[in-house]
């Protein structure tokens, strides 16, 4: 006779989730995100003896990962296609075309190992902060592994979903780079006639120096409806997004979305919209 494990219903799955996560921040070392550490990796890199190898790595790593402050839509999506593939979210593929021609994979955990044999070699001082930068790193990515659902999973709706967590360094300078947060959702519910029609939402926020905290959210319908809230600490930054909502509309109904609304509003974005969905300026219609 054979005895079929119990079922597991959302809200324990969530449950779940919420613990797993608690644990990771309990027992893994302090997270970093991937933008934090590269730029304390590339001040590292101008004192040391081995810099040069250490700076060559650091700039592939931005080369693979990350967008120009003002990028467009291809190289934003290239560059989240290139985070999750590297960061083993997703399997299959290869994360640039140098890779898909010589066969072979630019991965996060390649990278690691390549910062890991440099760090080795550093004065005591430089090798202790880098290790602490990479153990950073590491944990920050095993933390959005666990948070990321690599399978569909049953939603509240009826319906099914799955998510990814991920970070995507954004160059405001030369020598600078500031950290997006992004959560990627895809929710699939039945219609009427029982076929499952899809929505794609992203979460983004950002950490930025001059215009501090700012929260996105925007939902895309099967049917190119589109949907985007806006949430930024600082008064003038709120006024800045309003002042421009006129021309991003603009630019979403050129692209071939059916507007519905854009708002913004100063503050932060309530908790409970967080699980909803957003996104800057990415194709993900693909």
């Amino acid at each position: 006779m054979s005895v079929q494990p119990p079922s597991v219903d959302s809200a324990s799955r969530s449950r779940l989730h919420e613990g797993l996560q608690q644990v990771l921040k309990d027992n893994l070392p302090q997270q970093l995100p991937m933008g934090e550490a590269l730029n304390q990796m590339r001040q590292l890199s101008t004192g040391a003896r081995q810099g040069d190898a250490l700076g060559q790595v650091v700039k592939s790593m931005l080369s693979l990962f990350s967008v120009p402050a003002k990028a467009d839509a291809s190289s934003v999506k290239q560059s989240i296609q290139n985070q999750l593939m590297g960061s083993g979210l997703v399997k299959g593929g290869s994360t640039t075309q140098e890779a898909s021609q010589t066969g072979k994979q630019n991965t996060l955990q390649e990278q690691f190992g390549k910062l890991s044999q440099i760090a080795e070699q550093l004065p005591t001082e430089a090798r202790e902060r880098m290790q602490f930068l990479l153990q950073g790193l590491k944990s920050r990515t095993h933390s959005q592994q666990a948070a990321s659902l690599q399978s569909w999973n049953d939603a509240p709706d009826g319906g099914i979903e799955r998510q990814y967590r991920l970070d995507i360094p954004v160059r405001v300078s030369e020598d600078r780079v500031d950290n997006t947060e992004i959560k990627i959702t895809q929710h699939k519910r039945p219609d009427s006639e029982e076929l499952y029609t899809s929505e794609w939402s992203i979460n983004m926020h950002f950490d930025l120096e001059q215009l501090g905290a700012v929260d996105a959210r925007v939902s895309i319908q099967q049917d190119w409806q589109i949907s985007a809230r806006f949430w930024a600490e600082q008064r003038n930054t709120t006024e800045m997004i309003r002042d421009r909502l006129n021309s991003f509309e603009d630019q979403l109904r050129g692209t071939g979305f059916d507007v519905d609304t854009l708002l913004v509003q100063q503050g932060r974005q309530p908790r409970e919209e967080q699980p909803a969905i957003s996104k800057r300026l990415v194709d993900l219609h693909t």
